[in-house]
């Protein structure tokens, strides 16, 4: 019964996961940006299709692909999910969506007790077991981070990324229709982060309003990146490499982004929107 929910579940909330794709970043996530001379040489010059891209990854589909990134980009969130999101954020109190984003972390913290743990991060699972126990008490249900004015910070860790960690590619860049953008290592990561509690004991509507109050809130938060993207002289390549940079971003770690890097991705996005605007 409980797989049948399950299935139940991905059927009626489908809608929910297009905006996890459509952005290559989470809300909680670093700005991962792509370089303006990579973005530009592979604008005019438009890779092979079955070429290396970041992460082991490849994309043997574009063409495929590319009518896929159509039909979410162009029409399903344009038309659907861009104006719930920003009606979200504009008329959701900032408290409130504080609360919202706080209680969806907190409802991760036992996927990043065991991932943590799976890559011998033991430190950072005790600190996620520790931050699930005050925040689902003393925070109410996670709704207020307790935990992070204790000190106790926040080390998330998807089982995608621990797959990466193990040395596994992420396999051919996908677009799929509803869902967005992924990778067969994506695919694999969040079949097993669902497994996990309390994910694996929820009924298949509460794992629907999960599902959809999360890709709301998600998509809300990365309004600030849909001018870059909309400006940009191929929206599918900007996404893919900045989709796949991001999850290999996660893999590398800290040690993967230097402060050199952070500020040269800073550049790159400045000098990527005054381009945009002397050609407009």
């Amino acid at each position: 019964m409980k797989t049948f929910s399950i299935a139940g579940a991905f059927a009626f909330a489908i809608t929910a996961y297009v905006t996890s794709g459509l952005s290559p970043v989470r809300a909680d996530g670093p700005q991962v940006l792509p370089h303006l001379s990579s973005h530009r040489s592979q604008v005019h010059n438009p890779p092979a299709s079955g070429m290396l891209l970041t992460g082991n990854s490849s994309d043997p589909f574009e063409k495929l692909n590319r009518g896929v990134w159509t039909f979410n980009y162009d029409y399903l969130d344009r038309y659907a999910l861009r104006p719930v999101a920003h009606g979200y954020a504009d008329y959701m109190p900032q408290p409130v969506r504080k609360g919202v984003r706080n209680f969806l972390n907190n409802f991760r913290e036992i996927n990043n007790v065991v991932n943590n743990a799976a890559v011998a991060s033991f430190a950072d699972s005790g600190i996620s077991a520790g931050r699930f126990v005050i925040n689902s008490t003393i925070g109410v249900l996670g709704f207020m981070d307790i935990a992070s004015d204790m000190g106790l910070e926040h080390h998330p860790m998807d089982f995608s990324t621990v797959l990466g960690k193990w040395r596994v590619g992420n396999g051919p860049y996908l677009q799929v229709p509803f869902t967005g953008m992924t990778t067969p290592r994506k695919i694999v990561g969040n079949i097993v982060d669902n497994l996990y509690f309390p994910y694996s004991e929820l009924e298949w509507y509460w794992l629907a309003a999960l599902w959809t109050v999360d890709a709301v809130d998600s998509r809300a938060a990365r309004i600030p990146q849909e001018d870059m993207l909309d400006k940009s002289l191929d929206p599918y390549i900007s996404a893919r490499d900045f989709y796949l940079q991001y999850q290999e971003s996660l893999v590398a770690g800290a040690e993967g982004m230097t402060q050199q890097q952070i500020r040269k991705d800073a550049e790159d996005a400045r000098n990527l929107e005054e381009y945009m605007d002397e050609i407009d």
